[in-house]
């Protein structure tokens, strides 16, 4: 038996025989993430699955498993990786994508086989249960609303702390005797203790945007009051109300399920990029210091460069997309918009095919529109053909964006996501900064997805331009 099978057993043990019988949240989450932490680094030591094409046979064994981590490249095995180096390398000095597209297809093929592994693991048993931690005081949080004009009696009861989310705390709760405060509500704080990051809004910002966007009708919750002043509950803090409906899709990397559902994002999508910038857009950062092709083009080489320097092993895929970015970067535009950037299904609330509300506005900027489209795009086609994805898109007000830009914010997307990742997740815990496991996972696990991600939306990219 190989080390990759050891870890392999190993993980799908604790996945199906110890998992069923932890109860805790917080331990559970953690066991979660190291089942995931196993199955990236078992992927790091697997073998190549199938015969390698004779044209890449030659190459010498790499010694891709002795990197500082698991590549974020889990095509590249130590008898794989010499060659997709050598034709990465090729492609970032010139080569034409036509001629290394059986190099490209190939290493797609290892990823197909590398995530079917994990999701054999991983899809073992259904995902994690709501925790019932209670780290925000609800009678300091009662205490708040009795303060407010006629709900002096206010009762809060059926508190309840939902697990998920790394730089707010968010909890649903009921409230009685207070007519004037809705009956069920959801609060989210800051984190006690942290400073907010510059990317992220205030209560405050998300506040006065929630309102404008839901008096513009857009499905989002009703935004009812917001604290500035820590000394309540510790860090500011801001409720809503709470909207019916559960997640479309807890699972970032599943699609929805029913296309009615990603024509809806379509529509809500259409609605907030024709929001006047302006007025509603108040407040808010903008994305990038410049919109002409100048701006994108040193944006590109700066992504291009954190690639490259961060990566443990180079990948086929990465290469080809930065090559593919030099050569279509002129079809960008001055276009600007309000952007959620992160408007895909694990942030989309729905009652049966309705969706009932869109969720998590702190990453929200004046951007380019083509930045949610992209951003989507992904698990929109894993559904339904894009086309009709656009079609209800423009009927909803949404502007005619060139598929050119799209295919170009799709990749950008996952070169993006890729470089936070790395930067904030992995650096972190192989430096030494954080022995988080969520940390660990996120720098493990989560780019070897991404990876195959990007892999799946080149080949949709270079069909079309076929």
């Amino acid at each position: 038996m190989s080390n990759a099978q050891y870890l392999w057993s190993a993980a799908m043990g604790l996945r199906t025989q110890v998992r069923p019988k932890v109860e805790d949240s917080a331990a559970l989450g953690a066991l979660d993430n190291g089942i995931r932490i196993l199955t990236a680094v078992a992927n790091a030591l697997e073998p190549a699955a199938g015969q390698i094409p004779a044209h890449f046979s030659a190459f010498p064994t790499a010694d891709t498993d002795r990197q500082g981590g698991p590549a974020e490249n889990a095509a590249a095995y130590r008898d794989t990786g010499a060659a997709i180096a050598d034709a990465a390398g090729r492609l970032s000095t010139g080569a034409s994508l036509s001629g290394l597209g059986n190099a490209i297809r190939w290493e797609k093929t290892l990823l197909d086989s590398a995530i079917a592994r994990m999701d054999a693991v991983e899809r073992a048993l259904p995902p994690a249960v709501e925790a019932d931690d209670q780290a925000i005081d609800p009678a300091r949080l009662q205490a708040y609303l009795r303060r407010q004009p006629g709900c002096e009696e206010a009762v809060l009861s059926a508190f309840r702390l939902i697990v998920g989310g790394r730089s707010r705390q968010t909890a649903i709760f009921s409230v009685s005797s207070a007519d004037a405060l809705p009956a069920h509500m959801v609060i989210q704080r800051g984190i006690p203790g942290q400073a907010g990051s510059a990317a992220f809004l205030s209560e405050i910002a998300q506040y006065r945007l929630l309102t404008q966007l839901y008096a513009a009708g857009m499905r989002v919750p009703r935004p009812v009051l917001v604290e500035e002043d820590a000394a309540w509950l510790d860090a500011p803090f801001l409720l809503v109300e709470r909207v019916d409906g559960a997640p479309v899709q807890p699972d970032y990397w599943l699609p929805a399920e029913s296309e009615k559902i990603v024509l809806g994002l379509a529509r809500e999508m259409a609605l907030l990029h024709s929001q006047p910038v302006e007025s509603v857009g108040d407040g808010l950062r903008q994305a990038r210091d410049r919109y002409d092709i100048d701006g994108w083009r040193a944006e590109l080489e700066q992504l291009a460069a954190q690639w490259e320097g961060a990566a443990h092993w180079p990948s086929v895929t990465m290469s080809a997309v930065i090559a593919w970015l030099r050569e279509n970067v002129d079809c960008l535009d001055d276009r600007r918009a309000i952007v959620h950037n992160d408007m895909v299904f694990h942030n989309i609330l729905a009652d049966g095919d309705q969706i009932t509300a869109v969720l998590d506005w702190e990453q929200a900027a004046i951007g380019h529109p083509g930045e949610d489209l992209g951003y989507c795009y992904p698990v929109v086609i894993a559904v339904t053909d894009w086309s009709r994805f656009m079609d209800a898109y423009r009927a909803a007000g949404g502007a005619d964006i060139p598929q050119r830009q799209i295919d170009y914010f799709a990749l950008r997307a996952g070169l993006r996501l890729m470089h936070l990742v790395m930067h904030g997740g992995r650096d972190s815990f192989e430096k030494g900064l954080s022995d988080d496991i969520l940390v660990a996972s996120a720098g493990a696990h989560f780019t070897q997805r991404l990876l195959h991600r990007i892999a799946v939306i080149l080949a949709s990219v270079l069909e079309r331009d076929a």
